[in-house]
């Protein structure tokens, strides 16, 4: 992942998510791992986020500015939380 965002954003560090405006869109495994314990998730379902952060910005949405990040945030929570509601336990 540190390979293609340093290829196609000039970024050389770990991301957790790579949208691409053609419909791809790259979850890194190992940062949703990371990050499931950070946030007090499963890695499934960091790993879901990152997947629903991805088609988020594929309809429109943006992070970049903090009301945009507060937007985006929110829409991406409650679609999680919907979506795991349906998912067997």
């Amino acid at each position: 992942m540190c390979d293609v965002h340093r290829d196609f954003l000039n970024d050389p560090t770990p991301t957790d998510v790579i949208t691409f405006l053609h419909g791809e869109i790259l979850v890194c495994p190992e940062v949703a791992r990371q990050q499931s314990r950070r946030f007090g998730r499963t890695t499934a379902e960091e790993t879901l986020l990152y997947g629903i952060h991805g088609i988020l910005h594929l309809v429109g949405y943006k992070d970049k500015t903090p009301a945009a990040f507060k937007r985006m945030n929110a829409a991406q929570e409650k679609l999680l939380a919907a979506v795991l509601k349906q998912c067997p336990k």
